[in-house]
């Protein structure tokens, strides 16, 4: 076959993860985006779970959890940053043995999150964020920056390779360390 199994399944979740994030970023347009000819076109949020989770629209033209959003040129560097990344995760695609499709899953999270931003900073030089996490207490509400399904897939593939990197045998294929030769007891005289 012209992939293997780990480049297969890295090449799963790259389309269906910008496929889903531009569908999720339409239906944000749509629904919470303030009209034009709105009086103070403020967004008014769409409550999923009260006091923990609502929809509210927002334009981000910085990175990952609204990161950068005031600084000059971040545009630029942001979508060259994002190129790098995907050589770099494309790199490790094709390195990969075919024993390693999970790994490849994750990376094609990551591939699919940077390519869903970097669409959107090419074309609309911004992202639209619309997902809200808080919490509320008696005195306070604690809100998590503003993100979309671009940024989790990120969040979620960087996060999967770190909780598997231990026991994922892909990632220490380069290792130097000595294999296990069993105890001395089984080693031969």
């Amino acid at each position: 076959p012209i992939l293997d199994a780990a480049q297969q399944m890295g090449a799963l979740p790259l389309p269906a993860g910008c496929a889903v994030d531009k569908v999720a970023m339409v239906a944000a347009l749509q629904a919470l985006k303030p009209k034009a000819d709105a009086v103070h076109a403020i967004s008014v949020p769409k409550t999923v779970i009260a006091g923990y989770w609502d929809f509210r629209y927002s334009e981000n033209p910085g990175s990952a959890f609204g990161f950068f959003r005031n600084v000059g040129g971040a545009r630029n560097l942001l979508f060259g940053i994002g190129i790098l990344c995907l050589g770099i995760i494309g790199f490790w695609l094709h390195k990969l043995p075919g024993a390693a499709p999970w790994l490849g899953a994750k990376l094609g999270l990551l591939a699919g999150g940077a390519i869903g931003n970097m669409l959107d900073r090419a074309m609309y030089s911004k992202v639209t964020d619309f997902i809200l996490w808080k919490v509320t207490t008696k005195n306070h509400v604690y809100e998590w920056p503003i993100f979309n399904i671009a940024d989790a897939a990120l969040v979620i593939g960087v996060a999967l390779i770190l909780i598997d990197r231990p026991r994922d045998p892909a990632l220490h294929e380069g290792d130097s360390a000595p294999a296990d030769k069993g105890s001395p007891a089984e080693q031969p005289a």
